[in-house]
């Protein structure tokens, strides 16, 4: 009896360990889209230095998909321990770039992990960070320039 327990122990200890060098899954869910057309861009970035800016953190994923309703979700999949920013946005023109104003004020749909206020303009990566620690869920709202 002592021998199985030992054995079983084995196990369920290396599956753990293997889970864990797997890593995590991350769900996102991208929602609040007024216009159902175009290609959407993202990427997962690593903000364990959010000193950075933006186009200096280190990309982990970057993916496209077609916006074909109001919501959209997507996993990413072995994602290993860290902090991260998301940040998105819905290109309608076409071109496969964020189309800014000349004050840097986006003229298309953006979004960014934990939903930060956009009133001053683009936040920071510090307002953005989420700690993975194990498999989560996260909700992007899609933003909107405002009309004057």
């Amino acid at each position: 009896m002592y021998k199985i327990v030992i054995f079983v122990s084995t196990i369920l200890f290396s599956c753990k360990l293997f889970a864990v060098e797997q890593g995590y899954s991350l769900d996102i869910s991208f929602a609040k889209f007024r216009q159902v057309e175009g290609q959407s861009h993202f990427q997962v970035l690593d903000c364990s230095n959010t000193d950075l800016a933006w186009d200096d953190l280190p990309e982990i994923r970057v993916q496209n998909f077609i916006v074909t309703s109001d919501e959209h979700k997507v996993t990413l999949n072995e994602l290993p321990e860290g902090r991260y920013c998301l940040r998105f946005f819905q290109d309608l023109n076409g071109n496969g770039l964020l189309d800014v104003s000349s004050s840097s004020i986006p003229k298309e749909p953006v979004g960014f992990s934990n939903n930060p206020n956009l009133m001053m303009g683009l936040p920071s990566p510090e307002n953005s960070v989420f700690e993975l620690t194990s498999s989560k869920s996260i909700k992007v709202n899609v933003n909107y320039k405002k009309r004057r």
